[in-house]
This record gives C-alpha cells, structure tokens and sequence, in this order.
C-alpha cells in the first residue's frame, strides 16, 4: 500500500467511531478471579505513548521497546515509547517529548495523525493516551540506555497476521490467568501494549476492508 495513502486513510477512520474497548478486550489479561487493586481512573496518572509509522524497504513499520529492568514501572516489558506527562504539557507533545528521548528520534521529523481510547491499567494507575504519528524521514533510533534495554521494529503485517496472536496460561502473582500476546520478532507483547495494538490492528483492518 502506497504510504501516504496510508496514512490519508488512517487520518479518516481515527477521526470517525474508533473501536476502543471492544478492541482491548480481545488482548486483556483475564483473571481467574477479582482482586482489589490500589489505584482507579479517578486518581489516574496521565501517560502518553507513539506508534510511530515510517516507510522501510517499502513496508510500513513502527518501533517497539524492551523497558529497562531501572525503571519503577513496568521494568522489562515491551512498549510503546512514550511516558508521564509533565505540568501544563499537551499529552501530544508528551507522546512526542518521550519519543525523542526513549528513541532519539527527533521530535519535530514527526507528524501527529490523531489518538485512540485511553487505557487504564489498574495495576499501575496510567491512564495511557495513545497517539499514531508517521515520519517521512529515514529513520536511525537511538535508544537512551537508562530506559531502554532494547528497540526493534514491527512490520505491520506482522501485527495484522492472525499466526501472530495466541493465548497461554501463566501465573502471574499467584493468580492463574489467560494471557493473550502478539509474537512480534520474537518478543511476547502482552498487556496494556498489546490492548493499544489491537486497537490499531483493528483501525487498519477496517481500511483494508474498504
């Protein structure tokens, strides 16, 4: 698909009815029992994080991190970049400032289509804002070594491919629990970013449907 026209499209079904919970639901961790946890959307801590689109060997990807094992939250997991907003800062450029300092990717080579459903995590107390963006530059991260362990990059046809999604049992702090997770190159991407990437997978889907 040629990437502008993408991204045109993209802009269209952002703007109009996104599928939001219905989507998350699909990759939500599904306890086997209820559990009283310590934060709620009331006091929430506002987040944002990027899906970064950009044109390589004429695909469309975006970028993916390994959390560094330093970090307070969720230390070692895979992510979107992004991170806490700052007083008196748009989420947008939250979203953008924590690009460019996870990634290196410099924030004004970024574009801003629109956003999708925020996401509570209830273990934590985010409410996370996702953004889609897109650069038209060749793109080079480099990673901030204090937060991030490590970045790769989704092809997004990896994360449209059905083969890529399963689900698994695990104990998770003494809960047996369903997992469900994307397998992209090789890393498991489960929770709150994998709630936020069938959101997007399914915004895409419907413009293939069209």
């Amino acid at each position: 698909m040629d990437f502008l026209h993408f991204i045109a499209q993209l802009k269209i079904v952002v703007g109009n009815d996104i599928p939001g919970e219905r989507s998350h639901r699909k990759m939500q961790v599904n306890y086997d029992k209820s559990f009283e946890l310590p934060f709620s959307k009331n006091n929430s801590t506002p987040a944002a994080v990027l899906i970064l689109l950009y044109l390589e060997d004429n695909e469309i990807h975006f970028f993916l991190t390994k959390r560094s094992n330093e970090l307070e939250h969720h230390k070692g997991q895979i992510s979107l970049p992004g991170g806490t907003q700052e007083e008196n800062e748009k989420l947008t450029h939250t979203a953008l400032r924590e690009t460019q300092e996870e990634i290196g990717i410099n924030k004004t080579s970024i574009s801003i289509i629109g956003s999708m459903t925020p996401l509570f995590v209830p273990v934590t107390g985010f409410m996370i804002n996702p953004f889609i963006g897109y650069s038209l530059n060749k793109l080079e991260p480099t990673p901030d070594p204090l937060e991030v362990e490590a970045i790769f990059s989704v092809n997004i046809s990896d994360l449209l491919n059905e083969a890529n999604r399963t689900i698994e049992q695990r104990n998770i702090r003494g809960y047996d629990v369903e997992v469900p997770y994307f397998k992209l190159n090789n890393y498991e991407v489960w929770g709150a970013t994998s709630m936020i990437l069938s959101e997007f997978r399914d915004l895409i889907k419907s413009i293939n449907e069209k």
